[in-house]
């Protein structure tokens, strides 16, 4: 038998959704999903077949609870304006849903060696402190095209490119409807002081609030200038070819 992802048991594997299933339903107009190591879109609902019921069924689905509540609360409403709002949270459950998702997708894109399998004990169990893991939020807001506004609807996961040389430090981000996090992660867990020039360079070019690792509640004030088109833009660009096949298989 093969080992969970999670916990390392060798038994019997069960589906993982990559997205709590709980948001997906909540998203109903969210129809095609697109897979990026495989470039194309579908239909199906995106899982991982690799965690045990144990760790699916009784604390992961804990953790979906917890992000869907949030959604509940905050996600479902698009911010309008850049103007600057409380965000409250449970930093521990918020980080920890974050890094699933992101653990979850990258499996299918690399499943050997996955630097994410740092975080899969802190996922399922939590109270754990990371000094090397930043996390920000920024705000994205609608945009008009021929009197027609547009909302940034979505649910996204995926890397980040800054634009500049980056050897120590990952970068992804986790985005549902105008809520953008991006996690800036060191792979040293101590950042030494050789790192702080690199640490600065990237963190200045990533938007957003930081949200405070030891409050319930962020004032979210800093924002880029990204409108719903500006964010996505690119993502319809570099999969337009994907989605032709997908719209022409559809028919």
């Amino acid at each position: 038998m093969k080992k969970c992802a999670y916990c390392d048991t060798k038994t019997k594997l069960t589906k993982e959704h990559i997205w709590p299933r709980c948001l997906i339903t909540r998203m109903p107009n969210l129809t095609f999903r697109y897979i990026g190591s495989q470039d194309k879109f579908v239909t199906s609902e995106l899982v991982v077949s690799d965690v045990c019921s144990k760790c699916n069924n009784e604390k992961l689905s804990k953790l979906d609870s917890y992000f869907c509540s949030l959604y509940d609360k905050s996600f479902k409403d698009f911010h309008e304006e850049k103007k600057q709002f409380i965000f409250e949270y449970n930093y521990d459950l918020l980080l920890r849903n974050l890094l699933k998702i992101i653990y979850n997708s990258s499996r299918t894109i690399n499943s050997e060696d996955n630097y994410f399998e740092n975080f899969k004990h802190f996922i399922l169990n939590g109270n754990e402190t990371w000094g090397n893991v930043i996390l920000i939020l920024d705000i994205i807001t609608p945009c008009t095209t021929n009197g027609i506004k547009i909302y940034p609807t979505s649910m996204r996961c995926g890397t980040v490119d800054v634009g500049i040389k980056n050897e120590n430090f990952i970068i992804w981000a986790v985005s549902v409807n105008s809520y953008y996090f991006y996690i800036l992660i060191s792979k040293e867990k101590k950042i030494s002081e050789t790192l702080v020039e690199e640490l600065n360079n990237v963190y200045n070019r990533i938007p957003g609030t930081i949200i405070h690792p030891y409050k319930t509640q962020t004032l979210i004030s800093d924002f880029s200038n990204q409108n719903s088109y500006d964010a996505h833009v690119d993502f319809v660009n570099n999969t337009s070819e994907a989605f032709y096949k997908y719209t022409k298989n559809s028919k």
